[in-house]
């Protein structure tokens, strides 16, 4: 069942600067367990938050993806919109996805598209601008987000989950936040021979060998990569920062355009910090508000 839900939030507003000075008083709705698929399944449902403060009637989207290693995590974990949300410049939405119990990583790539062509189909009920969207992920989300972000252009991965086909999975920019790039790398897996062996092949790529590199972020970074920001802490133990690296090395190597890279030098695995926010604030005014006088600083920084 769909929920309406108004919600009004009195709180002091700890992040600095410019862009997130903004009123400490401000109300949302929340429309909830929206079926992106049309088959009733949970995991297959999203969330939409829209301020009441906003400054048109028709607003980017930011598109939360979230983590979990691919196994467990929910859409109502979505706390992390607030500062986007509180400006009144954008609309929020959390979704689910299929995870290891129901679906492969393919099929979780899919479920996010169907997601996204959802979103574009009901944009007018909403009032969102189907032609500004962000997606934003972290952990196992950021790696679902560098998905959809590094096959938009090609619109490669679509799928064909849910009734919304005459729209598609594809998005204006990306934030990929500590996800795994290769999951070659990522899992170990070196020696092709010995696959069958690993607990995680059947599970993640359905016994597939061509499916490790067709969902791994890295194939597919080339110079048609859309704008693109990744952050990553330098002692995440879970997802070694070594895979942002490797993949911002290869995209800058490619000729992409408008890519950022912040290392957060001491940062943990699910790092967190106001500059992080702020620069992703910036990152989405700048190319889903089309502010070029906005700058994306992306340069690191340590926790201390």
């Amino acid at each position: 069942m769909i929920k309406k839900i108004i919600i009004i939030l009195l709180f002091p507003v700890i992040l600095l600067g410019q862009k997130l000075d903004y009123a400490e008083e401000f109300a949302y709705e929340i429309y909830r367990n929206l079926d992106y698929v049309g088959n009733g399944n949970i995991r297959q449902a999203l969330d939409i938050y829209i301020p009441y403060n906003r400054i048109s009637d028709k607003l980017p989207l930011i598109v939360y993806i979230h983590g979990g290693g691919w196994r467990r995590g929910s859409k109502n974990f979505a706390g992390r919109g607030m500062p986007y949300l509180r400006t009144g410049r954008y609309i929020f939405a959390s979704i689910n996805y299929r995870l290891l119990d129901e679906a492969n990583i393919l099929e979780m790539i899919y479920d996010c598209k169907a997601a996204i062509r959802y979103l574009k189909s009901n944009a007018k009920k909403y009032g969102i601008d189907k032609n500004k969207i962000g997606v934003w992920g972290t952990s196992a989300g950021g790696h679902l987000s560098a998905m959809i972000g590094l096959t938009s252009s090609s619109q490669g991965l679509e799928g064909n989950i849910g009734e919304y086909k005459n729209e598609n999975g594809a998005v204006t920019c990306a934030v990929n936040a500590f996800g795994p790039s290769n999951f070659m790398t990522q899992f170990n897996l070196s020696i092709e021979k010995d696959l069958e062996k690993n607990p995680r092949f059947k599970s993640f790529f359905n016994s597939d060998i061509k499916a490790i590199s067709l969902a791994s972020p890295i194939t597919h970074a080339d110079s048609s990569c859309i704008p693109f920001f990744i952050y990553h802490g330098g002692n995440d133990k879970t997802v070694l920062i070594d895979e942002s690296e490797n993949l911002y090395g290869k995209l800058k190597e490619s000729g992409a355009k408008e890519i950022y890279f912040q290392r957060i030098t001491n940062g943990p695995h699910s790092v967190r910090h106001e500059r992080i926010t702020q620069q992703m604030l910036n990152f989405f005014d700048k190319y889903l508000h089309n502010d070029k006088t906005v700058i994306v600083d992306d340069s690191e920084f340590s926790l201390n």
